[in-house]
């Protein structure tokens, strides 16, 4: 048997991670997720989706740019947080790929999508 390492024992990164962040900026809250937004990594953003409509913001910004992947799990958070949101606006920053994914249920019909953070918020004025 090989003597234990004094080098600290690092995890490798599940499969599927996912990190996120709140921003307040006055009345509006941003909230930005990257990685892979899927069935097991869903509740770590529903839950601070939920924590920010606590506060009642005016607009509630989900700044997905960064995403590598969602589920359909993941467009249903967003469907039910469009409906959960109101009266607060909803604004989703989503890039190329996300943003096909949610042209095939129809959400960007009733979603209002950005390509950027900065169109997402200059319309915000």
């Amino acid at each position: 048997m090989a003597p234990p390492s004094d080098r600290p024992q690092t995890e490798p990164a599940p499969a599927h991670a996912m990190t996120v962040s709140a921003e307040h900026r006055g009345r509006d809250v941003v909230l930005t997720a990257t990685g892979e937004l899927d069935i097991s990594t869903l509740p770590k953003l529903r839950g601070l989706i939920r924590l920010a409509l606590v506060d009642q913001p005016r607009l509630l910004v989900l700044d997905l740019s960064e995403l590598r992947f969602i589920s359909s799990s993941g467009l249903g958070l967003l469907a039910g947080t469009h409906r959960e949101a109101a009266p607060a606006e909803l604004r989703v920053v989503a890039g190329t790929e996300v943003r096909r994914v949610m042209a095939f249920t129809d959400l960007l019909e009733f979603l209002n999508v950005y390509s950027t953070m900065e169109e997402a918020l200059t319309d915000a004025d």
